[in-house]
């Protein structure tokens, strides 16, 4: 027991000798774990797009004994529909998985366009740089451009990286709300 109150009074020694910035610093390492937890479970659109179809499925298509008693008896609804074993495997296993798959590609094609119209913006802006610097940010180009060319990234990694260029060369800031919501509808 001595040895917790011991340990207690150092941790509340330890507390009395922080400054104001000192707790500022805290502080915003506390909120940066929270914002990191909270954020790390919300579940990208094709995992939300599988949630809802397969909770329609298990609506419709399924009911627990209680209810299918009460449901025998007239005093609730139950399942709407029976199908056989094999239809309601279909229904709950690759529906969903159809769901995800069809939502991650619609989302992707639509990340794609958000990403060329960014960086057509970012190309404009970076048009307006001095010499000096659109011309690293043209070697470094002709550079993504070899790279490619050599095997060494595929298309979309050249995309990418070409659209970071961009970004970084534009010397506009992505908004960390809207890098959130891309990561999640990409995720």
């Amino acid at each position: 027991m001595d040895k917790i109150s011991d340990i207690a009074a150092d941790i509340f020694d330890r507390l009395k000798k922080w400054n104001k910035k000192k707790i500022a610093q805290e502080r915003k390492e506390v909120g940066r774990y929270l914002l990191k937890q909270l954020f790390n479970q919300i579940p990208g659109a094709s995992a939300v797009a599988a949630l809802l179809v397969g909770g329609w499925v298990a609506s419709t298509f399924t009911t627990s004994p209680i209810t299918a008693t009460l449901a025998s008896w007239g005093l609730m609804k139950g399942g709407t529909r029976v199908v056989s074993g094999g239809t309601y495997r279909f229904l709950s296993v690759l529906l969903p998985l159809f769901a995800a798959g069809t939502t991650a590609y619609s989302v992707q094609k639509l990340l794609r366009y958000f990403r060329e119209k960014e960086m057509e913006r970012n190309k404009v802006l970076a048009g307006q740089l001095g010499g000096e610097l659109q011309a690293a940010l043209h070697a470094k180009l002709d550079l993504l451009a070899r790279a490619r060319e050599a095997g060494l990234l595929s298309e979309n990694e050249y995309f990418t990286k070409k659209a970071n260029l961009y970004q970084t060369y534009s010397r506009k800031l992505p908004e960390k709300v809207r890098e959130l919501i891309i990561n999640k509808l990409a995720g």
